[in-house]
């Protein structure tokens, strides 16, 4: 059982769909979604201005079966180290026979490509022309597939057999994602999603809470506050072994992107790396570029000449900041709200241990905003000709009722998402956005369960796992001590969201053509630059000619670009 939720709770390996799956590239940060809503209050596409004025729409079942069956041709990856149950294949499985069974399509698997070769094998099929009828493709090959009229336009079926449940998972956020996949006012496909709250790097500042209470000090109220209980923690002895072997604030080499990362640490300084920002003109501009960066990276470096964060980060992926949250060797890190299934091992270790997790903390009196990108991370298209695109939305109405909806059952959880024999996951990467949304979805149901002492407030799989973990954990068993943590995370989550405290990324399109060209050296100078300096390698003074060597080598271009994008959104 523990297992199992690891990859649900993680919201990095949500679900699960080894049909759909037929078209999957990579393991992306996924989350868990909501209970099905009315589907007035889901997303709809607005029909391009040169649509014709048409009469009420016919109310269409969204889960009605195709009679005769349908046929649809796909592509897939094969991932290695993916094991599906005993006696099921990547092109007959528990998904497939759902499909053709309840919706009466039938799924052809045209060909498979190992993950490292299914990008240029997809490539290779869209120079052909001779396109498979669904396809999960990136944002370049989308925007190459629109620029040669070779796709579907889904904006009417989309809003005709959109379940309540799938417009739901696409109204959160503006629409945003919906908003990604769209041309003119067409919808071109279907994008696969994550949770952009849930799937944030650090949306939380998590602190050893029983090291402050050893050193006498309070909780943090501000960034500098963090900063000096850093440095305690670096230099106060906190585990109380006469031994000067603690850390006060740890992050990983990919400090920019993972969920052991320091992101929330530059949002406290209201700067936004890695994400596209208006300026007070309007303008969109490139976050990691702005004067807010260079304070954050200041006080970084000094943190580091004290100290007081890992020497040695360069060379720390996750697994070895994990290994030093297990040794006890850290005492802050900002993380999701996954966090503590990274403390389990330590509190078998040591049972005096507590972590406590924080909000952002400003570096002035404004609130810090969490830093958002695109909930967007692939999309399923169909190809232009297909006679039975609505089969796409159809599929998604399916997978959201089994996962998200009313059916969404212990049975429904076992036979689709997980296998009691073997405990394989069955990843597919496919997964509600609806962690935005704090009304009713299974983390609230969490957290309501917790707030009332009502166990039967978790409805939800999630919610109930969570919930009966952390029973247990607050029982004794400390081998499930992160399960307790999911409830203070989520409390202050959703006092986040109600606050509206969070900043999406102003810039959710294709990559533009500069983008396609220059953005590896530009991110590889970005890294390199930030690196130096928070070591001391390199004077603060060197971020103004990071900013400047950065627009000289594409970032001015890229920036034109994708303002003239913003133009055509409004």
């Amino acid at each position: 059982m523990t297992r199992r939720v690891v990859h649900v709770s993680l919201c990095l390996a949500l679900i699960v769909s080894v049909l759909l799956s037929a078209c999957s590239k990579k393991d992306d940060g996924a989350a868990a979604g909501s209970p099905s809503a009315s589907a007035s209050a889901g997303a709809s596409i607005k029909p391009s201005s040169s649509a014709a004025a048409s009469p009420a729409p016919v109310v269409i079942d969204p889960f009605a079966k195709h009679n005769p069956p349908i046929a649809i041709s796909t592509v897939r990856r094969i991932d290695a180290s993916m094991k599906l149950p005993a006696g099921q294949t990547y092109e007959d499985n528990v998904w497939t026979k759902a499909l053709a069974s309840e919706l009466g399509i039938n799924v052809n698997v045209t060909w498979t490509a190992d993950g490292s070769q299914y990008d240029n094998k997809l490539n290779v099929t869209i120079a052909s022309g001779a396109l498979p009828d669904l396809m999960r493709v990136n944002a370049a090959q989308l925007k190459q597939l629109i620029e040669s009229n070779s796709l579907e336009d889904l904006t009417d079926v989309f809003n005709k057999y959109a379940s309540p449940d799938t417009k739901k998972q696409y109204a959160v956020g503006d629409s945003i994602a919906l908003k990604s996949a769209q041309v003119g006012g067409k919808l071109y496909a279907i994008p696969n999603t994550a949770s952009a709250i849930a799937g944030a790097a650090s949306p939380l500042v998590w602190v050893r809470s029983d090291w402050m209470k050893k050193l006498n000090l309070q909780p943090p109220k501000t960034m500098q506050d963090l900063l000096t209980i850093a440095r305690a923690f670096t230099n106060n002895d906190p585990d109380g072994n006469g031994k000067k072997d603690t850390v006060g604030y740890a992050f990983t080499n990919n400090f920019l992107e993972s969920g052991l990362g320091n992101l929330g640490f530059f949002n406290g300084y209201h700067a936004y790396p890695s994400i596209w920002v208006k300026d007070k003109t309007g303008k969109l501009v490139y976050g990691s570029t702005q004067p807010e960066m260079k304070k954050a990276l200041q006080d970084l470096q000094q943190l580091y000449k004290d100290g007081a964060i890992d020497q040695e980060f360069t060379v720390k992926d996750g697994a070895k900041v994990i290994d030093m949250i297990t040794a006890g060797q850290v005492g802050i890190l900002t993380s999701a709200h996954y966090f503590g299934q990274f403390t389990h091992k330590l509190k078998v270790r040591d049972p005096n241990a507590e972590w406590t997790p924080y909000p952002l903390l400003s570096i002035d009196s404004e609130p810090a905003k969490v830093g958002l990108k695109s909930p967007a991370l692939e999309y399923y298209v169909v190809r232009k000709g297909y006679k039975n695109p609505e089969a796409i939305v159809q599929m998604f109405n399916f997978y959201y009722k089994m996962t998200v909806g009313k059916d969404a059952t212990q049975e429904a959880y076992d036979r689709f998402m997980y296998d009691k024999s073997d405990g394989s996951i069955q990843l597919w990467k496919f997964s509600p956005v609806s962690t935005n949304d704090a009304t009713d979805e299974p983390f609230m149901q969490m957290v309501d369960a917790f707030d009332t002492k009502d166990p039967n407030k978790a409805v939800a799989m999630d919610a109930k796992t969570i919930y009966g973990n952390a029973m247990k954990a607050q029982a004794g068993e400390n081998s499930l001590f992160g399960w307790t943590l999911y409830y203070p995370a989520w409390k202050i989550i959703k006092d986040v969201m109600d606050k509206k405290l969070t900043l999406n990324t102003a810039f959710y399109g294709a990559p533009t053509a500069t983008m396609t060209d220059k953005n590896a050296t530009l991110l590889k100078l970005e890294y390199e630059t930030f690196t130096k300096i928070i070591m001391g390698a390199a004077p603060i003074e060197e971020f103004d000619k990071f900013v400047e060597n950065w627009s000289k080598l594409g970032g001015d271009q890229i920036t034109g670009e994708v303002n003239a994008w913003s133009k055509t959104q409004n």
